[in-house]
């Protein structure tokens, strides 16, 4: 057992199988017992709000309990132990060490190679919004981000991607079968916007506490913030996968309230087309 990663909400740990992964929540640091019971909690709200909408794209994941002895690590990350076991979510592995080479990489794309395997990875943000500018561009602006793409104009323009795909040395059969995908009417990024779009109900302005956010904006905002897979070899069908589904803690809606007011105060990108 090793961990394999660490952000401020999980750990990643490798059980020795090279097909699956297992996230350990470290949400709470506090308390062992309100990280088990995020896990549990978010695994429902993935089953009952993500899965109906992804379908087979989402990544295969579940739930999975193990003792606490078998994680003794975690007294490193939680200083409160106060369970006898630890709710763990079993995650397909989609980056395996097959895929080591890197061939490019920005904030929202990366691609990968083996041999004629290639994966790309990529988080396509707010595809939908009622904000009447590109949100997406506005913040990289605001970011200073020289990011010269947008995945909320890929939605409309599927060759578009030569603007992605001008940023690596990538063959012509793939970036000519990822235009042919996403010209398709059931592609991952016209699933997301319209999931955003049927979920982006609740205006800014009726949230002032956290008791004011409702089901359907944490759900909302779950869709902007998704990581997406496609793995692709030229003698097979695309394979598309979606992660970072995680239900989104209510706590977090000053920073989304502060976020929106400074993009409406700084200088907006606007696209031709409205997404």
């Amino acid at each position: 057992m090793r961990i394999v990663d660490r952000g401020r909400a999980n750990l990643l740990i490798d059980y020795g199988n090279p097909d699956w992964l297992y996230r350990c929540c470290i949400r709470f640091p506090s308390s062992l017992r309100l990280c088990n019971q995020y896990t549990m909690d978010n695994v429902r709200f993935i089953n009952e709000k993500i899965r109906p909408i992804l379908l087979d794209m989402l990544c295969s994941m579940e739930l999975q309990t193990v003792p606490l002895n078998k994680l003794q690590v975690l007294n490193k990350h939680i200083t409160e132990l106060d369970d006898d076991i630890v709710q763990l979510i079993k995650i397909k592995t989609l980056k395996n060490e097959s895929l080591d080479h890197l061939i490019y990489r920005d904030h929202f794309t990366s691609f990968y190679c083996s041999g004629d395997d290639i994966l790309m990875e990529f988080k396509p943000k707010w595809l939908y919004s009622k904000l009447g500018y590109c949100r997406n561009c506005t913040y990289n602006s605001l970011k200073n981000r020289d990011i010269s793409y947008c995945y909320a104009t890929l939605l409309n323009e599927p060759r578009h991607f030569f603007s992605i795909a001008k940023q690596a040395s990538l063959p012509r059969e793939f970036v000519e079968d990822i235009i042919c995908y996403f010209s398709s009417s059931d592609n991952i990024l016209k699933v997301l916007h319209d999931a955003q779009k049927k979920s982006d109900v609740q205006p800014w302005t009726q949230i002032g506490s956290v008791s004011d956010v409702d089901d359907q904006c944490l759900l909302c905002m779950t869709l902007r913030d998704v990581t997406c897979f496609i793995r692709w070899h030229p003698h097979s069908s695309l394979s598309v996968s979606v992660v970072d589904v995680d239900l989104k803690p209510r706590e977090k809606w000053e920073y989304w309230i502060e976020t929106h007011q400074t993009l409406n105060s700084y200088v907006t990108t606007h696209h031709s087309k409205k997404h």
